[in-house]
């Protein structure tokens, strides 16, 4: 959906309508089910953090980053995420970094190193590039982190992804505006059809994905979720085949078993591989 709708329009503009969108429908749902929540002065300011570092720096340095490096060097560099967040988590937020969750973390990024070598066959060294798709991977990960620490606390999942997700789409687009100026909304011409897709993008998959993400982030922790987005370079590839007659080669497959393995394992907690051990005994 992400690469229809930026066919006729930048990346960055697409997130800041996109984003602001998502938070509106989830604003909703928590009108609906928890009446105006007012959360703590602790929380709104970690709130406002995950909006500023997760949504707004994110999106903004994504979509600069996007172009002025190559597709590889962006891949690669965001296959990272997990990672980089099994290590910070390890040390801010007291997750531990386990044999399995290393193992499945290497062979997921290893699937994803087959896509992108597949598609381009060589890695480009760019600078700048490099270093702001850094940046932005490095943002989503610190972001997860706060998510982390402010789901401790006593916050349904909704409010912190609603909220979240309003506050970074409004800030995003006052970035938008310091960095393009008023005339980049200029650009905005959708057809009927890219309306529908930017609504099934900001209601579905960012309102709906950010909350399943979040969840997921409160239940089996930043590291352990941080490695599904070793998928996400396989549904984009699926969703290539089924909507814009893309192909999928046998490296393609090889590299969803390497990555699907990698998730698995990864995922698999200490006390249920104690558990599997004690069978074998």
């Amino acid at each position: 959906m992400i690469k229809f709708l930026t066919q006729n329009m930048s990346p960055i503009l697409v997130a800041a309508i996109r984003m602001p969108l998502a938070g509106i429908v989830l604003l909703f749902f928590v009108l609906k089910k928890y009446g105006l929540y007012n959360p703590s002065k602790k929380q709104w300011r970690l709130l406002f953090c995950i909006g500023l570092i997760s949504v707004c720096l994110h999106q903004l340095l994504l979509g600069y980053g996007v172009s002025v490096t190559s597709s590889a060097n962006a891949s690669l560099i965001l296959a990272l995420n997990p990672l980089t967040t099994a290590l910070l988590a390890s040390i801010f937020v007291e997750e531990k970094f386990t044999r399995n969750l290393g193992f499945g973390i290497l062979l997921g990024f290893a699937g994803v190193v087959l896509v992108v070598f597949s598609k381009s066959g060589t890695v480009e060294f760019s600078l700048i590039g490099d270093v702001i798709m850094l940046l932005a991977m490095l943002t989503y990960v610190i972001g997860g982190l706060l998510i982390k620490k402010l789901l401790e606390t006593p916050i349904p999942t909704l409010v912190v992804t609603a909220y979240s997700t309003l506050i970074g789409g409004i800030l995003l687009n006052l970035g938008t505006l310091v960095s393009f100026g008023p005339s980049v909304y200029g650009q905005i011409h959708l057809s009927s059809t890219a309306v529908l897709v930017l609504l099934l993008s900001a209601w579905g998959a960012t309102a709906l994905g950010t909350l399943g993400w979040n969840d997921g982030i409160k239940q089996l922790g930043a590291n352990r979720t941080a490695m599904f987005l070793n998928g996400m370079p396989f549904a984009s590839m699926f969703g290539g085949v089924v909507f814009l007659n893309e192909k999928i080669a046998g490296i393609h497959f090889l590299a969803l078993i390497l990555t699907t393995l990698g998730i698995v394992i990864g995922s698999i907690s200490k006390k249920k591989v104690i558990l599997l051990e004690s069978y074998k005994i």
